[in-house]
């Protein structure tokens, strides 16, 4: 397995099931600008760059296509993504010219009709991009559906709800309701926000917690207090706060000193597969 700027040990749901996956691998490979969680697992670890040091283009959801040039050169031992595929595909016999922003981009336009009219040059001279669709005569689309939606009209489909699979099996053991999410200090993982002085501001995960559960739980701000799941355990500082619910607890996952992904569920939704990282059965133990 090859995985690019992806830590999955830290950010994807049931840690011990994602461990145990990448030690069933015959070979792990990791492209990466930092040594995360994945990275420590790696083969092979192939130092990548970051978004100041290449050129390419970002499309966001709005659906702006916007150039980013690289501003410096990139550290010694490292190389673009772009380049890091290209003299892999040489190894594995497949000639191909050297990265270059605008031939790939030229590619993509070649094959996504969407894209049709981007060029590198045209990027160039909209520093606010352009929004997809675009045509071939470098005209794009700052509203997509006017009068009319561009596909006809989509048909409605409805759903009877559901209770969640991880309540279902797990809500008489575990009564609380974990819901994972970020703080703005922090961009998930924190691979990077760690590395800056955001970390001064919020240096570690907790858990957060109602008064009236607190209460009932006889925990403070302040105290350790243990996270139980059907899938393992962490044990973590205790915030309570009016921010979450009663039966409701909350915590972060930026720091992989403890990794709350311990916990979590690999339940996914059964439309998107979207993991339940909002819905975890858990119990709240007062750590001993």
């Amino acid at each position: 397995m090859w995985i690019f700027a992806e830590d999955v040990v830290q950010t994807d749901p049931n840690t011990h099931h994602v461990v145990k996956a990448m030690n069933a691998l015959d070979l792990l490979v990791v492209q990466e600008i930092f040594m995360s969680e994945t990275a420590r697992m790696a083969d092979v670890v192939l130092p990548g760059t970051t978004f100041l040091e290449k050129s390419g283009t970002f499309t966001n959801t709005e659906r702006r296509v916007q150039q980013v040039n690289a501003a410096v050169k990139p550290l010694s031992g490292t190389k673009t993504d772009g380049q890091i595929i290209v003299e892999m595909m040489r190894k594995l016999g497949f000639d191909q010219p050297d990265y270059d922003a605008a031939e790939v981009l030229k590619e993509v336009a070649s094959v996504v009709s969407f894209f049709e009219g981007i060029t590198w040059e045209g990027l160039g001279a909209s520093p606010t991009g352009l929004q997809w669709p675009v045509n071939k005569k470098g005209e794009d689309t700052q509203i997509l559906h006017i009068g009319e939606f561009k596909r006809g009209k989509g048909k409605f489909h409805y759903y009877d709800w559901r209770e969640s699979e991880e309540l279902v099996k797990h809500k008489n053991e575990y009564p609380f309701i974990l819901t994972t999410s970020r703080e703005l200090q922090h961009y998930n993982c924190a691979t990077m926000t760690r590395r800056t002085s955001n970390v001064e501001i919020l240096p570690k995960d907790v858990i957060m917690l109602n008064p009236k559960d607190a209460k009932a739980k006889e925990l403070v701000t302040g105290d350790r207090a243990t996270l139980k799941s059907d899938r393992g355990e962490i044990t973590l500082d205790v915030e309570v706060t009016d921010r979450v619910k009663k039966g409701v607890v909350r915590t972060t996952f930026h720091f992989p000193e403890v990794l709350i992904n311990e916990v979590t569920s690999a339940v996914t939704d059964e439309e998107t597969k979207c993991p339940e990282y909002k819905v975890v059965a858990v119990d709240v133990l007062k750590a001993s």
